[in-house]
C-alpha cells in the first residue's frame, strides 16, 4: 500500500496557496539513535529529537485505501475522456459522503499529484514568461475553490477572481466578473476545478438555486472537467430544480455522483481493508518501544473508536503517538488510546458501543444464571 506525505496547511485561497500545497513535503523521518544512547542525550538533544517525532507523527501519512485508489482512477480516466472533448459541457464529477470519511483530502491530492505530473511532463509550463497563444501566461492547471455559507454569484465569481490572482474594479458588475474569470481560465490553461464543500449552498432558499446555476454556467462555459464534492448531496437541489422532485437539473444530467463511504467492519475484505489502513499507519511510527504487527490486532478496537472514519483513525494514531513520546511510554497500547479524545462524534459512537456491549453482556449473565 503506498502513502504520500505532506505537512498540515490550511485550505489554499489562492493559486500561490494551492501551489504551496502542491509542492509541501512532510519532515523527513528521524533518525533514531539506540535506545541506550537516546537515553543519555542532554536533555536539549532529547527534547529536539522529540520535537522532530512529533513532528513527523503530526505530519502522518496519507493511506492510498482501496477507495482512494478507485476514485483517483475514476477521476483520471474522466479528464482524459474530456480531454479533447467538443466544445460545450464537459462529463464531471460528483463526491458524496457524510463528514469525516476524507472527501476533500482524496480531491486535493489527486489534484496535487495530477499538477505534479504535468510539472514532469511539461516543465516549461510551470516557468516564467511561458507563452501560450502569442500570450504570457501563469499556467494555472487546478483550480481549488471552497464555498463559503451564504455565497452569492457574485462571491463566487469574486472567489475565482482572487484564486487566480486578477485585479477587480469596484465598479465590475457580476457579469463583468464572471467573463473575465471565464476568459482567465482559458488562457491559463485550466484543465480541473474542484469545487469543495457544494453542501453549503442552501438549494431551499432561492440564493442557494441561483448560485447553483451560476456554477452550471461557469462549468458550461469552460474547457475543463469540474470536480463537485459535499454532504448530502443526492438529496440536496444540486441534482433538482424547480418544484417537481423528479425534474433532473443539468447537474445531474451532466456529473455521476459517487458515494464516498465510511470503512466497513463486517465482510473479509471490509476488515482486510481496515487491516491493511491501519497496518500502514502502524509503519510510520518512530517509537522505540513499539512492536511491528501490534496495533493490527487491535483492529476491532480501533473501529469501535472511530466508527471506521479515516480522519478519526489518523486523529487517533497522531495524539497516540505524540503521547508515546511525551509520557515515555515509546509504544501505542489500548491503555493510553484510552486516555485519548478525540472528535465528539467519535467518542460518542464509542461511548455508544461499550454501553450496548455492556448490555449484551448483562443479559447474557441474566440468562446463563437463570
Amino acid at each position: 500500500m503506498s502513502t504520500f506525505r505532506h505537512p498540515g496547511l490550511a485550505e489554499p485561497r489562492n493559486k500561490e496557496e494551492w501551489r504551496r500545497y502542491r509542492d509541501s513535503r512532510a519532515p523527513e523521518q528521524p533518525a533514531m539513535p539506540p535506545y541506550k544512547e537516546y537515553l543519555k542525550l542532554s536533555d536539549d538533544d532529547k527534547d529536539d529529537l522529540n520535537e522532530d517525532r512529533d513532528n513527523y507523527h503530526s505530519a502522518l501519512a496519507i493511506i492510498d485505501t482501496f477507495q482512494v485508489k478507485r476514485l483517483h482512477y475514476l477521476m483520471e480516466r474522466r479528464m482524459k475522456a474530456n480531454a479533447r472533448r467538443a466544445a460545450g459541457a464537459r462529463a464531471g464529477l460528483v463526491f458524496d459522503g457524510p463528514p469525516t470519511v476524507g472527501k476533500s483530502t482524496l480531491v486535493k491530492l489527486f489534484a496535487a499529484r495530477y499538477e505534479r505530473r504535468l510539472r514532469r511532463k511539461h516543465p516549461e509550463r510551470f516557468q516564467d514568461g511561458y507563452e501560450s497563444n502569442g500570450m504570457v501566461i501563469d499556467y494555472t492547471p487546478v483550480v481549488y475553490l471552497s464555498i463559503p455559507a451564504r455565497a452569492t454569484p457574485k462571491d463566487l465569481s469574486v472567489l475565482l477572481a482572487d484564486y487566480l490572482g486578477m485585479v477587480q474594479r469596484g465598479r465590475d458588475t457580476q457579469t463583468d466578473i464572471t467573463n473575465h474569470v471565464l476568459s482567465v481560465l482559458s488562457d491559463v490553461g485550466t484543465e480541473l476545478v474542484i469545487i469543495d464543500d457544494v453542501h453549503f449552498l442552501d438549494m431551499s432558499a432561492k440564493e442557494g438555486r441561483v448560485v447553483n446555476d451560476h456554477l452550471k454556467y461557469i462549468a458550461n462555459e469552460t474547457a475543463a472537467t469540474f470536480v463537485y464534492t459535499g454532504v448530502d448531496l443526492e438529496k440536496s437541489g444540486l441534482f433538482l430544480e424547480g418544484q417537481a422532485a423528479s425534474r433532473a437539473t443539468q447537474t445531474s444530467g451532466r456529473n455521476t455522483r459517487y458515494p464516498v463511504r465510511k470503512f466497513g467492519c463486517k465482510t473479509a475484505q471490509e476488515k482486510l481493508e481496515w487491516a491493511e489502513t491501519v497496518k500502514a499507519l502502524e509503519d510510520t511510527l518512530v517509537l522505540y518501544r513499539h512492536r511491528p504487527g501490534q496495533l493490527v490486532k487491535l483492529c476491532s478496537y480501533f473501529y469501535d473508536r472511530t466508527d471506521g472514519s479515516i480522519c478519526a483513525l489518523t486523529d487517533l494514531f497522531r495524539e497516540s503517538a505524540i503521547e508515546a513520546v511525551t509520557s515515555g511510554e515509546e509504544a501505542i497500547t489500548r491503555k493510553l488510546m484510552d486516555r485519548i479524545e478525540i472528535s465528539e462524534y467519535a467518542q460518542a459512537t464509542y461511548r455508544k458501543v461499550v454501553q450496548q456491549r455492556r448490555q449484551k453482556a448483562a443479559a447474557g449473565s441474566k440468562v446463563a444464571a437463570s
